[in-house]
Parts: structure tokens; sequence; C-alpha cells
């Protein structure tokens, strides 16, 4: 059987359960009320009654109040009650009060307790077989229509968001291309390029210079000369280097008193350190200079890369969403499977959606 067919099939026989349903309430509320009364009788005629007068004063006192609270708890609990629903609801109520009367009551009004208690045993039993010929009469409610709607929602919502992302895709890609395309006009590439070159040479040059100057520090700290430049030489070998011509000064002093590969490591700084040294200045100002037209460049490409950033967060966004209303479709989907199965079971048929 096609779906459709099945839901106009199905609406038609829960119109006439409803209608079956709504009569057995209607049955059911007439003996209720009877019941009820019936109840009432016998509460106010327990309350009428007096304690014997040969029961001791103590328990008088005892069962004069269990009485009253007992009367009282059962007349509140059977007014709230005007259908059958309401005394499903308050059975937990007149179930405790059932066996919650007093040892003493029970012994004093043995009779007039178990007649109250027959009766609201019988108002148990009555709703048990209301709700058994409830499920006979009835159909459970099943909410297809609105599933099937809901699910239909779903994916336009899925499929939507999905056509958001990629457009946000298409366009984060756009703007990717724009800033690696404003990187290339402005030789970003080329630039790191050649800071990265500087700044490797640099290094072998000063590591080289500061080698050299490194392997005297031990026989200048020896000679205890107590001049500023040697001390400064001696603690930080890149002294050299910002001080090339203190340093070769102090180099020519000291020259005689060498001996070995100390004396040619001072020859070989006293010849080239000055030009070294200028060489570094030189390269240094060049590679800051680099550095600043990059940091430039950089500085101006900030603004696309922040839409850049944004627009990836809509992206992560977007995914958030997609993620959940799969979820929730899933969960629909589970919840028309469970529905159709139930249907099939009213029908006795095979449904095809």
């Amino acid at each position: 059987m096609r779906l459709e067919r099945a839901l106009d099939e199905y609406e038609k026989r829960k119109k006439k359960a409803e209608k079956e349903v709504e009569k057995v309430r209607k049955k059911y509320r007439k003996n209720l009320e009877k019941r009820i009364q019936e109840i009432l009788k016998r509460i106010n005629s327990l309350e009428k009654k007096d304690v014997p007068k040969n029961v001791d004063d103590k328990i008088k006192k005892i069962v004069t109040a269990e009485k009253k609270n007992y009367v009282t708890a059962l007349r509140n609990a059977l007014s709230s009650i005007s259908d059958m629903e309401d005394l499903g609801k308050r059975l937990p109520d007149l179930a405790r009060l059932h066996v919650g009367h007093g040892k003493y009551l029970l012994i004093i009004f043995e009779k007039d307790v178990y007649a109250i208690n027959r009766l609201l045993k019988e108002l148990n039993d009555e709703y048990m077989r209301y709700y058994n010929e409830l499920g006979r009469k009835g159909l459970p409610n099943l909410r297809l229509r609105e599933l099937l709607k809901e699910e239909e929602i779903t994916r336009e919502r899925i499929a939507t968001a999905e056509k958001e992302k990629l457009k946000l895709e298409k366009e984060l890609e756009a703007k990717k291309e724009e800033l690696d395309e404003f990187y290339r006009e402005h030789g970003l590439g080329e630039l790191e390029a050649n800071i990265k070159s500087l700044s490797s040479s640099l290094r072998t040059v000063e590591m080289e210079v500061r080698s050299k100057a490194s392997k005297l520090q031990k026989p200048i700290k020896r000679m205890r000369l107590h001049e500023p430049i040697a001390d400064e030489l001696v603690r930080d070998s890149s002294v050299a280097i910002k001080k090339p011509d203190e340093s070769i000064s102090l180099l020519q002093r000291i020259y005689p008193r060498l001996d070995g590969k100390y004396k040619k490591t001072a020859q070989w700084l006293i010849e080239n350190l000055k030009e070294r040294a200028d060489a570094i200045e030189r390269e240094r100002k060049r590679l800051s200079e680099l550095e600043r037209k990059r940091d430039e460049i950089l500085a101006k490409g900030e603004a696309m890369k922040k839409e850049i950033w944004e627009i990836q967060r809509l992206i992560e966004e977007k995914e958030a969403e997609i993620r959940k209303l799969k979820r929730k479709l899933e969960h629909l989907e589970k919840e028309l499977d469970e529905n159709l199965a139930k249907l099939e079971d009213i029908l006795g048929t095979k449904i095809e959606r």
C-alpha cells in the first residue's frame, strides 16, 4: 500500500476509534461517579460513629485522631477525581490510604475500614479494566504527516546549508588567490628568498669572525691586561664585530706576546676584521631594509587575511550547522521507521514510502 493511502486509512480508523474510546470514557465515568458516591457514604458513616465507651481513654484519643486524618485524606483524594484519567493519577495516593490507616482505627472500626478498602480496591480494578479496554478500542497517536513534513524541511535546510558552504568555500579560494596575487605583484616571494639568503650569508661571516675571536679569549684573559676592550672581548666574541678598530688596536699591541696558532689567528683578524665588520654592517642594513619592505607588504595584506579568517570561521559554523541538521535527520528517520512499523501493524499490510 502506498504511504498516502495508508495515512488516509489510518486517519479514518483513528476517527472511528476515537468515537469508540469516547463511548468507553462516558460509560466508565458514570460508573466512577457511582463508586465515589458509595465510598463517600461509607466515609460519612465512619466519621459519624463514636469510639465505644469501653475503650481506654488514651487509645480513644489516638483512634479519634486517626479517624479524622483518614476521613480527611480520603475526601481530599476523591474530591479531585472527575474522570478515569484523574483516577489513574490519584491511584498511588489511594493505595497509600488503603494501607496507611492507623492500627487502632482498624481494630475499633474494622468492618468500616475493610468496607472502604474493598471499595478502593474495586476502584483500582475498574481503572485496570478501563485502561485495557481503551488499549483494545483506541489507536496509537502516530504523527507521521508531521514527521514527514519535518523530514522534508530538514533535508531542504541541509541542502541550503551545503550550498551556502560551497559558496563560502569558493569565496575563500578567490580571497586566497587574491592575496597570493597581491604578494606576487609586490615581490614578496623574492623578498623572502633574499632575506633568507642574506641572513644565511650574514650568519656564516659572523660565525667566522666570532670563531676566530673566541680562540683568542683564553690567551687575552691570561695576560690580565685590565683594559675595557680586552675584558669585553673575553666576555663576548661579538665585540670584535661591534668594535673592530679597538679590537684590531688591541690585537696589534698583544701580537708579539702571542705564539703558535694564536699568533696566526690574530694575524688573520688584524688583516681581515675591518673589512669583514664593515661588510657585516652593510649587509645588516640591507637585511633591515628588506625586512622593512616585507613587513610593509604583510601589513597591507593583513586586511585580506582577516577576511580569509572570517570566511573560514563562517565555513566552520556552517559545517557545525550541517552536522546538527544531519543528526536531527537521523533521529527523524528513526522515528519515522518506528511509526511506519506501527502503522503496518495497524493496517496489516506492507507500506511503500
